[in-house]
């Protein structure tokens, strides 16, 4: 057996679940960290590796919209930039529960210390450093599309740390231990359909955490349904503030005071369009449109005016941004079998 295992063959509901193990120690010393360093890019940039004697393992899940698994690797330091960030247009949520080891995260909340069961809130969609001592994680990986829906504020949980002794963190804890140990015999069927419990749990811990202060309950439980209703007609181009505020029976005043904190109507619905705009510079399928028809699609008649506020978002101009991605997604192709785990998580969407 190599250092890395993979069965994707779960294509009918009595095959096992998909899972992919990777594993340092059945690969030649010299070839370790260069190794990692190159899967490990779908996720994070690692700027130091502080152990002389370098070891790390994955043992992953796939299942519908589930990822899952544990990872024990030695101290080394971590980061997501924002050049990383546009490069790789990842959009989904990824807790790590801490139950070996610490971890230190520094992101826009500050610098925080993980351990002892404590779980991080890592959305990809945000830079973030970190710095380990030698750890071992129980991770979930989920789509923002799926897990955003079912939370308070979810562009509120950047870096946030869900305190292991929290009754809410304890039980999903142990939900998705559980869940991992119990995998190896579990059928594609069974994983599928703990989907659903698994998300709920999720999301009562999450939003169980929230600050107060960063949220009201009662604002946010109104503003869900006016952000899903204009993620819904994003491709609207006369959508609108009176429309929106027509649809909900508010006011614009009062759905201008529920968009404050995102700048207002008419600056977060750019912003998502930019974030579709990105997508489509993404996709395959889309290869042959330009960058104009592609920011014409997005309301950007001016390909100029949307190459700007692209950078001004991503760090990056869509050209550069199209460019990076094509070559990023040759490299994973050269590496072959051994990158397949590392390949779920960057196609993740």
């Amino acid at each position: 057996m190599g250092a890395y295992s993979a069965d994707l063959k779960a294509t009918d509901d009595r095959a096992p679940i998909a899972r992919s193990v990777f594993d340092t120690s059945l690969l030649p010393v010299n070839s370790r960290i260069g190794i990692w360093r190159e899967i490990a890019a779908s996720v994070w940039q690692i700027s130091s590796i502080t152990d002389s004697s370098f070891f790390a393992t994955v043992d992953a899940y796939h299942a519908g919209e589930l990822m899952f698994g544990s990872v024990t690797t030695c101290a080394q330091k971590t980061e997501r930039t924002s050049a990383l960030i546009a490069g790789d247009s990842l959009d989904y949520y990824m807790m790590q529960f801490y139950v070996s080891g610490s971890r230190v995260a520094r992101s826009r909340r500050g610098e925080q210390v993980f351990a002892n069961g404590d779980m991080l809130m890592v959305d990809m969609t945000h830079a973030i450093e970190t710095e380990s001592t030698a750890y071992t994680s129980f991770d979930l990986v989920l789509p923002r599309r799926v897990l955003e829906p079912l939370l308070i504020d979810p562009d509120a949980l950047a870096g946030q740390r869900l305190a292991g002794q929290h009754p809410l963190t304890a039980l999903f804890r142990s939900h998705l231990m559980a869940l991992y140990h119990a995998a190896p015999t579990m059928t594609a069927a069974q994983a599928m359909a703990m989907q659903g419990p698994t998300l709920a749990m999720a999301s009562a811990a999450l939003n169980g955490n929230i600050d107060p202060e960063v949220a009201s309950s009662v604002r946010m439980a109104a503003w869900l349904p006016v952000r899903r209703y204009i993620e819904e007609h994003l491709h609207d181009l006369h959508l609108s503030v009176d429309q929106t505020a027509l649809e909900f029976g508010v006011s614009r005043a009062t759905l201008y005071r529920m968009m404050v904190r995102y700048g207002g109507f008419a600056s977060y619905l750019r912003q998502r369009r930019l974030h579709r705009s990105r997508d489509d510079l993404l996709d395959p399928s889309k290869v042959h449109l330009t960058i104009a028809e592609i920011a014409e699609r997005w309301g950007f008649a001016n390909a100029a005016n949307y190459s700007t506020a692209f950078k001004d978002l991503f760090d990056m101009t869509p050209r550069d941004f199209r460019h990076m991605t094509r070559s990023r997604g040759h490299r994973m192709n050269e590496l072959g079998s051994e990158s397949d785990w590392s390949r779920w998580l960057a196609s993740m969407r």
